[in-house]
């Protein structure tokens, strides 16, 4: 467990990283992923949230 996170501070170019537009991307591998997990975080705790509103008791 502690190899695997202490691999993810490691984050190197992919074998397969193709140039182009998108070889200078706006951000990291690693920030891109944090952006996303935290968006789709936000968005299970709204539909959460929503669900309990709607199936609330009266």
């Amino acid at each position: 467990m502690i190899q695997l996170l202490a691999s993810l501070g490691v984050v190197a170019p992919a074998a397969a990283d193709h140039g182009g537009p998108l070889r200078d991307a706006p951000m990291s591998p690693m920030a891109a992923a944090v952006v996303f997990a935290g968006l789709a975080l936000l968005v299970g705790a709204v539909g959460f949230v929503v669900i309990r509103v709607l199936t609330k008791r009266r």
